[in-house]
């Protein structure tokens, strides 16, 4: 349904995410709800808000929807920033993809959002089915379960990353 999307004003069309399970600041609203203060307790709960977010399975989702609505999200934590983060945060959008940022975002989440469609009906080229055969044979099968890696875990998933995109580099 492009056509109805773009019918609808971009802030509209990124909408809050969704997750069935409930969230750090759905369980502790009070962390997230200060003003930026010096006060050394909101300091702290703005601190404790922010590393909350860090493992959210929705900040990414979150941050896109409270930059996209600022006078929503005028105060207190969303996905990691401040009141502060998000005004220079929209600036810097700004900067670089012109005045009409929230249209582009949105554009490019539906893009993204069509293709993953596609690809449930598109099969994998030869390519794509070797590298989850070489994935599986190095780390061995999905768990059934997936569990949230740890922050030293991610770590070090990015350090492979950057390791393997030199060596490619390099060879």
């Amino acid at each position: 349904m492009p056509g109805l999307r773009s019918a609808l004003p971009a802030s509209d069309r990124i909408t809050f995410p969704y997750t069935a399970s409930p969230t750090a600041c759905q369980r502790q609203p009070a962390h997230f709800s200060h003003e930026e203060t010096s006060s050394p307790a909101a300091q702290t709960d703005i601190e404790q808000a922010k590393q909350l977010c860090a493992g959210c399975p929705i900040a990414t989702g979150c941050l896109k929807w409270a930059l996209a609505h600022p006078s929503d999200a005028r105060l207190g934590v969303w996905a990691g920033t401040t009141t502060r983060d998000r005004t220079r945060l929209r600036q810097r959008l700004t900067d670089r993809l012109g005045t009409d940022w929230v249209t582009v975002v949105a554009d490019r989440e539906d893009q993204r959002r069509e293709q993953r469609q596609a690809a449930r009906h598109t099969p994998l080229t030869v390519h794509q089915a070797r590298v989850i055969c070489l994935d599986r044979d190095v780390n061995g099968p999905l768990p059934q379960r997936l569990r949230r890696l740890t922050p030293d875990e991610q770590q070090r998933n990015v350090r492979r990353m950057l390791a393997g995109l030199q060596a490619r580099k390099a060879g």
